[in-house]
């Protein structure tokens, strides 16, 4: 299976957050709104601490929104590196003459492993295309995302948030850190720490 060395990158970002400030402000039970904005900064690196390629969860997307893998070459499985994975989009490369192709959607199906990871798996009576015009020649641009967040990483997201903003909260942080862990575990990658 081909690992990509290039990073993914963001086409479309999501419509809205995994979590609304109207459900902090709930669940913090805060009736003001002098602190919307620094609760808004908090939610948004609490949900950048998670999500995406660089998140704890190794590569989990909460929010729809669309992605695009480049490749240096098409082997007959790409791995993508983000889930959970929907609709592949489309699969371009670039000849020799860096003429634009797209590979149809009948000849190849999208994959999941068994340790979760999804791929592209090219059937074998596709020719793949051996002469790619350059660096990341190829490309695979897929929706990624939960159409419904979970409730446990929402919960997750809003104990992240609370253990920053209420001062109360900070006091039991190593409980509220256990929480936040437990409620995630299923969701991380094995090896990932």
């Amino acid at each position: 299976m081909l690992v990509p060395k290039h990073r993914p990158v963001l086409v479309t970002p999501p419509a809205a957050s995994p979590v609304s400030l109207a459900d902090v402000k709930k669940a913090l039970h805060v009736q003001h709104s002098e602190d919307d904005g620094r609760l808004q900064d908090e939610i948004d690196a609490a949900v950048a601490h998670y999500e995406g390629p660089d998140g704890i969860l190794g590569g989990v997307i909460l929010s729809e929104q669309r992605w695009r893998q480049d490749y240096d070459r098409v082997e007959q499985r790409l791995l993508l590196p983000l889930r959970p994975v929907g609709d592949v989009v489309s699969v371009t490369w670039k000849d020799e003459a860096g003429a634009e192709s797209t590979i149809g959607n009948t000849n190849y199906a999208r994959l999941t492993d068994a340790g979760g990871r999804y791929y592209l798996l090219f059937h074998d009576s596709y020719e793949l295309p051996n002469y790619l015009y350059e660096v990341a020649g190829a490309s695979v641009e897929f929706a990624a995302g939960y159409e419904t967040v979970p409730a446990d990483i929402k919960t997750a997201i809003i104990v992240r948030v609370q253990s920053q903003y209420d001062e109360a909260a900070s006091a039991n942080g190593q409980n509220l850190e256990r929480i936040e862990a437990n409620l995630i575990r299923k969701y991380r990658r094995p090896g990932i720490a």
